[in-house]
C-alpha cells in the first residue's frame, strides 16, 4: 500500500508547457499503467493508447484528473525499473528513530524539508535535482528527487558536407540533437527489516552512478545517518546466481587471481551461456576467480514474476541495474533475492 501524500502548501501551479510535457512523458510508458491509474478513479479505460490520451486531456480540462495526479503516476511508474540500484542495511538505532513520527519529522526539519512530510511538490522539470516528497509510515519511508536531464544525441543522418550549404567542400558539419528528459531518484527504506535501496533512474549516457550515489548519500545524511548503514556487497550473489536455477546466464565475467578477465556470453539472450558445452567446460576449468559482472534474466516461473526481468550486477561498485519498465512488486522481489544470494 502507498502512503497517502498530499500536495505541499508551497507548490507552484504547473504551466501549460509542463502539462504538455507531462502528458507526453506519461504516455511514453506502457498503456496498462495509465489504465490502472484510470481504473483507480473509476474512469473509462477502453480504447487505443491515442484514444485514452485524448480522453485524459479532456478529463484534465474538465478537472476530473489533475496534472498533479499524473505527476504522482509518473513518479510511481518511473521509480521502478530502468534503475541502477545500491542496497544497504540500516542499524537498529536509526530504524527506531524513523519509526517514530515525531522523531522522523524532527530529522526532516534538520534537513530543511519538514514541509515534505507526507507531502508532494509536483515537479516536471526542475533546473536542479529537487526533493519532491517524503512518504512516511511507521513501516517505510521513501524520499523522491526529480531532476531535468539534458544531453546531446548524435544524428549522423543529418550530417552535411560544406558544399551543400555554400561553404568549401573541405568543411563538413556533424549534427547533434539537444534532448531533455525527466529523471527520478529515490531512497526507499523498509523500517521493519532495515533493508534500504537507492534507486537512480538510468542515465541517458555514461556511468556516473557511483558519483551520484555519493551525492545523494550526502543529501540524506542530516536526516538519515546513511553513513552508519552497511552497503550490500553483491559480488557473492553473482557467483551464486550463476549456478542458480532462478536466472538465465546471458553474460558472466570473472577476474583471475593474476588480474586477467574472462567473459562468457551466450549466443542469444534467450539461451544460457553454459548450455554451450564448450563454454561450460571452459568455465569448469577456470579455477579460482572473482566475479565482476553478472548479466541475468530472472525466470518468469518465480513467485511475484509473470515475465522475465533483466538485471546486471556490477561488482566494481556493488551496483545492480534493472532494465525495462517494471512494477514495484517485481523490483522488490528481485532485489530481495539478490540480497539473499549476497549473504
Amino acid at each position: 500500500m502507498h502512503t497517502p501524500v498530499e500536495l505541499a502548501d508551497n507548490h507552484v501551479p504547473i504551466s501549460s508547457d509542463d502539462r504538455d510535457r507531462l502528458i507526453q512523458y506519461v504516455f511514453s510508458h506502457r498503456k496498462t499503467a495509465v489504465q490502472d491509474f484510470l481504473r483507480e478513479r473509476s474512469l473509462p479505460i477502453h480504447g487505443t493508447k491515442g484514444e485514452i490520451r485524448d480522453r485524459v486531456e479532456d478529463q484534465i480540462d474538465a478537472n476530473e484528473v489533475s496534472a498533479e495526479d499524473l505527476i504522482a503516476l509518473l513518479d510511481r511508474v518511473e521509480g521502478w525499473g530502468n534503475q541502477h540500484v545500491y542496497m544497504y542495511d540500516a542499524p537498529e538505532g536509526e530504524m527506531r528513530v524513523w519509526k517514530s513520527e515525531a522523531r522522523a519529522k524532527a530529522r526532516l526539519k534538520k534537513m530543511g524539508h519538514e514541509e515534505l512530510f507526507n507531502k508532494r511538490i509536483p515537479l516536471v522539470l526542475p533546473e536542479e535535482p529537487t526533493l519532491s516528497s517524503v512518504e512516511w509510515s511507521s513501516e517505510r519511508v521513501r524520499f523522491i528527487w526529480i531532476e531535468k536531464r539534458e544531453w546531446t544525441q548524435r544524428r549522423e543522418d543529418l550530417d552535411q558536407e560544406g558544399s551543400a550549404v555554400g561553404v568549401p567542400s573541405t568543411i563538413s558539419f556533424k549534427a547533434y540533437e539537444d534532448k531533455i528528459a525527466r529523471g527520478i531518484t529515490s531512497f526507499d527504506w523498509n523500517l521493519l527489516t532495515g533493508s534500504a535501496t537507492l534507486l537512480i533512474q538510468r542515465l541517458p549516457s555514461g556511468e556516473r552512478y557511483d558519483e551520484l550515489r555519493v551525492n545523494y548519500e550526502s543529501a540524506l545524511e542530516e536526516a538519515v545517518h546513511i553513513g552508519d548503514f552497511s552497503r550490500t556487497k553483491i559480488t557473492k550473489a553473482i557467483k551464486k546466481l550463476e549456478k542458480s536455477t532462478e536466472v538465465r546466464n546471458r553474460q558472466i565475467a570473472h577476474e583471475t587471481q593474476r588480474g586477467g578477465r574472462v567473459q562468457f556470453t551466450s549466443k542469444s539472450r534467450k539461451e544460457d551461456a553454459f548450455e554451450d558445452p564448450d563454454l561450460k567446460s571452459s568455465r569448469d576449468a577456470l579455477g579460482q576467480t572473482s566475479s565482476v559482472l553478472g548479466n541475468f534474466y530472472w525466470q518468469e516461473k518465480l513467485p511475484h514474476l509473470s515475465r522475465e526481468i533483466h538485471t546486471k550486477l556490477y561488482a566494481t561498485d556493488q551496483r545492480t541495474g534493472i532494465f525495462g519498465e517494471c512494477t514495484e512488486e517485481e523490483v522488490q522481489y528481485v532485489l530481495s533475492r539478490i540480497r539473499h544470494f549476497s549473504r
